[in-house]
């Protein structure tokens, strides 16, 4: 499965578990029609690469206790922006999902991806930031965040091992000489 699909999926199931249980991702510039109300969209990914990370180098990480390898490009590294889309019947319920959006902001500034490890989650325009055209007697606001430098690798893994074998030499009442390969 693919970093960003994986990251992603986690975004949306953390969005339904601590602001709305009806959260739906939209794909960016895709016009979404709201159903019912209250409604919480997530509008995204929209990629931007992190140019200043980017890095030629390769990574080569030991493994001591196998006695092997794996060595890959350093992968590129993307900001993934969701616009977050809240529409609602009345203001009373719009300013109830201003703190839950904040709330959720302030107990998730890092989001656990699986057993990988985890990425910041950041908030670039609070909710209200944007300006939306919006048509309808409905109340509608939205913001934006950011989750920052999402590995993407090229999938070229090279792996081996760090020496072909071992010799021994026992010196003492009997000589010998023994080649191992690990």
């Amino acid at each position: 499965m693919s970093t960003i699909q994986t990251v992603t999926e986690t975004l949306i199931r953390l969005a339904k578990q601590a602001i709305h249980p009806d959260t739906v991702l939209v794909f960016p510039d895709d016009l979404f029609e709201v159903q019912r109300t209250p409604s919480v969209i997530l509008q995204g990914p929209k990629l931007a690469e992190d140019r200043f990370r980017r890095s030629q180098s390769r990574l080569f990480e030991k493994n001591v206790a196998e006695l092997s390898f794996e060595e890959c490009r350093f992968p590129r590294l993307y900001h993934l922006d969701f616009d977050l889309v809240v529409t609602v019947d009345r203001e009373a319920e719009l300013l109830g999902f201003h703190e839950s959006v904040s709330r959720f902001l302030q107990l998730h500034p890092e989001i656990a991806i699986t057993d990988e490890g985890s990425l910041n989650l950041t908030e670039l325009v609070p909710l209200g930031g944007l300006a939306r055209v919006n048509l309808s007697n409905l109340r509608q606001s939205s913001g934006r965040i950011r989750i920052e430098s999402c590995p993407v690798y090229d999938g070229d893994l090279r792996d081996g091992r760090l020496i072909r074998d071992r010799t021994f030499q026992f010196h003492g009442d009997v000589t010998e000489q023994r080649t191992i390969q690990p």
